[in-house]
């Protein structure tokens, strides 16, 4: 249920066509590829911080009538970088440096990830998908499939399926500059050989040992599920098309591999289709019709359908359950309800156990329930992990859950659960650092309190003249990403403080503390973020000209937000493909997600309340003569979530506001902020390649380093 209930989570706490995969991470929950290495499918990353665990949100694809503005102002930046980028090569190339060998160092313990499917084992390297004998003491390995010898170049692999037999697999495989995938089906014969190539494809399961169910998507849109046939009869047809705008379509597998459920999410809604594996030409037989407020994910054991869902008092998580044939949530019934503030992050269901992982004000748990007796073992986790990730595909009948824990500072490290004995084991003892956690509580506007994660070296002396480096995201649910990244501890080596703020907005808390602050209640994540940073300076944190704040995508909103309502607070920040113009967004339905993206922010289209509160907090919007920060933006070319006009336009406008406030005050001496934009040819969304990930780790670094007046050897 790895997977499935991952992407579940994915889908309905993001905006429903974000940047969702398969192979690793999130975000809180999807798994992004660039910043860690976690053993979600098939997927050979590096462990740096570009990634965005699982980012997030808006999708736009740019207007045609911005075409000449856009190639103007474009052209503008990218002489305006190659200026002013002179000025961070050295320092960038030595950040570089460093990275790697701390890389190198720290990430020994990360293999690649391994699928055992039957009697054999499937891992990648390096671009190319292997196979082995499970029990093979030889070590001989069977060579499958290379994307290089396919002809995808920069490309990486996602998800890779086995049919049931094996005779089959399926593969999709992603260029860095698009996130529209291609699957590859593959005959696993004596000599491997492609069977056929289908573009445009999300998600794609086995039904029997011939027959694949797949969704396509287009312009991030994905809506429409086909079957296909490989054996006697090649053929494929039409099965499923989903009408609302506002939902997207994914496919997923049973654990027990009795049914395939065809899952179409909104943000507010599921509605969850059964495909019979042993009888795949059935038409679908749906378990529950949407309901507004009601998500619901399904998985089966024993004839039974085991449901997650927020059905019922209280509006958080519960696992229900109703006999297969009796599908109607009149029929289901209560096995165990998450208690308040507490959030899933991922479930794992195994032959006669639930494994739920938890996160409960900071803390990480793992709730085990006897799906024999309903009895409920909680095991809390060490008190330095801040992230964890089960591996992928384990057996159903197994009687170990095997996941890992990380932190922000910390490399992963596996651990095991044993389901009979109730007992946890620690298979790899954590890397010893000079790192200190501290976890607080903010007090917000209207008396909230707010949790903050604060990481420092245990050597750091007067740590109010120390650099604060401060996170924030706060949207469609989604935790911050706190899984490891070597530029995070090579900041505490330099004695740097690490804060994540857990405004409302994010998932942290629970499905609350997302509502709370979306929405009507956006704000509320703007004041949460404003409380955290006044008390980390009161606490003796750093102070003011020694903070930089950092946020991605949807991120950007609040960081935005803050940069003009309290700039006194930062000297710095760094964006990376922030989300910045709100509104103007959410006034253009032609872009592909803004339908969608309604149910995050509302609609200024047919309510006028929407359109002044969006105008009130929208980062674009409230641009003004007045002393700003310095800001780095880091945009992609190809970005279909973020139009690259909008950043544009924004840097211009904060420029022009800087200009006039100085001109104002008329006064020489002062110092200026610098406002730079950093467009990346060609990149998506989700990620760039290992090189270009380090290259603008690197270079974000440099960046900050120079505004505090740090130095690196």
């Amino acid at each position: 249920m790895h997977q499935t209930v991952k992407s579940f989570l994915n889908t309905l706490n993001f905006s429903v066509g974000c940047c969702r995969y398969y192979f690793n991470h999130n975000y809180d929950q999807i798994v992004r590829f660039c910043n860690q290495i976690k053993p979600r499918e098939f997927q050979f990353t590096k462990c740096l911080g570009n990634s965005w665990k699982n980012t997030d949100s808006p999708g736009h694809i740019m207007p045609q009538r911005f075409f000449s503005c856009k190639q103007d102002l474009l052209k503008s930046e990218q002489e305006n970088w190659k200026v002013t980028s002179a000025r961070y090569i050295d320092m960038a190339k030595r950040i570089k440096k460093k990275l790697e060998v701390m890389y190198n160092k720290y990430t020994f313990s990360m293999g690649n990830p391994m699928i055992r499917f039957g009697d054999c084992v499937y891992f990648e390297e390096n671009g190319c998908i292997f196979r082995s004998k499970a029990d093979d003491d030889e070590g001989s390995v069977e060579f499958l499939l290379s994307i290089e010898d396919l002809g995808f170049h920069d490309a990486i692999i996602q998800r890779i399926r086995i049919s049931p037999d094996q005779g089959y697999m399926a593969t999709s495989i992603n260029n860095s500059n698009t996130e529209e995938s291609v699957c590859i089906v593959m005959k696993l014969e004596k000599l491997p050989e492609v069977e056929c190539i289908i573009p445009n494809v999300f998600s794609f399961e086995w039904a029997t040992t011939d027959v694949l169910f797949y969704t396509s998507q287009k312009n991030l849109v994905c809506h429409k599920v086909f079957l296909a046939t490989f054996a006697n009869r090649k053929h494929s047809e039409l099965v499923y098309t989903e009408q609302d705008p506002r939902f997207f379509v994914d496919i997923n597998c049973t654990k027990d591999r009795r049914f395939l459920t065809i899952n179409s999410n909104s943000k507010t809604s599921s509605e969850v289709w059964l495909v019979d594996c042993s009888h795949p030409f059935n038409s679908p037989i749906l378990v529950q019709q949407r309901t507004k407020g009601v998500i619901y994910h399904v998985e089966h054991r024993c004839d039974e359908l085991y449901i997650l869902t927020t059905y019922g008092e209280p509006a958080e998580y519960k696992l229900m359950k109703t006999p297969v044939g009796s599908y109607g949530m009149e029929n289901w019934q209560l096995v165990y309800t998450l208690k308040e503030k507490t959030k899933l992050i991922d479930l794992e269901m195994f032959r006669d156990h639930c494994v739920m992982f938890l996160k409960h004000y900071g803390h990480l748990y793992l709730n085990v329930i006897s799906l024999v007796s309903h009895s409920v073992q909680s095991i809390k986790l060490p008190a330095w992990a801040c992230a964890f990730e089960s591996e992928p595909h384990p057996d159903y009948n197994a009687s170990t859950c095997y996941f890992q824990l990380t932190s922000p500072v910390q490399p992963p490290k596996r651990f095991a659960y044993l389901l009979v004995e109730n007992h946890l084991t620690e298979e790899e003892a954590p890397i010893t650092i000079t790192c200190r956690t501290v976890r607080l509580e903010a007090k917000s506007k209207d008396e909230i309190l707010v949790p903050i994660t604060v990481f420092y070296n245990t050597n750091s002396k007067e740590l109010h003249r120390k650099p604060l480096l401060v996170h924030v995201y706060g949207a469609y649910g989604i935790d911050l990403n706190m899984s490891f990244k070597t530029e995070k501890l090579m900041l505490i080596e330099d004695d740097w403080i690490l804060a994540y703020c857990h405004v409302r907005g994010g998932g942290e808390l629970g499905l609350s503390w997302h509502k709370d602050g979306c929405m009507h209640n956006k704000r509320n994540g703007l004041h949460d973020l404003k409380a955290c940073i006044m008390l980390l300076h009161e606490l003796g944190f750093s102070q003011p000209k020694y903070t930089a704040l950092t946020g991605t995508s949807a991120g950007g909103i609040l960081a935005g937000a803050l940069c003009n309502a309290n700039p006194d607070l930062i000297r710095a920040m760094v964006l990376q493909a922030p989300f910045l113009d709100v509104l103007n967004t959410m006034l253009d339905t032609d872009l592909p997600l803004t339908i969608e993206e309604q149910e995050e922010w509302g609609n200024p289209l047919t309510d006028e309340k929407y359109m002044d509160y969006i105008k009130s907090y929208c980062p674009y919007q409230n641009i003004k003569p007045q002393a700003y920060p310095s800001v780095l933006i880091t945009a992609y070319e190809n970005d279909q979530r973020i139009p690259l006009i909008g950043l544009l336009k924004y840097v211009h406008k904060l420029r022009k506001a800087v200009r006039h406030y100085d001109r104002s005050m008329n006064k020489k001496g002062n110092l200026k902020p610098n406002i730079i934009l950093n467009v990346q040819t060609g990149g998506s969304h989700c990620a760039p390649l290992w090189e270009d990930s380090l290259n603008e780790v690197a270079s974000h670094l440099a960046f900050l380093y120079k505004e505090f007046g740090c130095e690196r050897d």
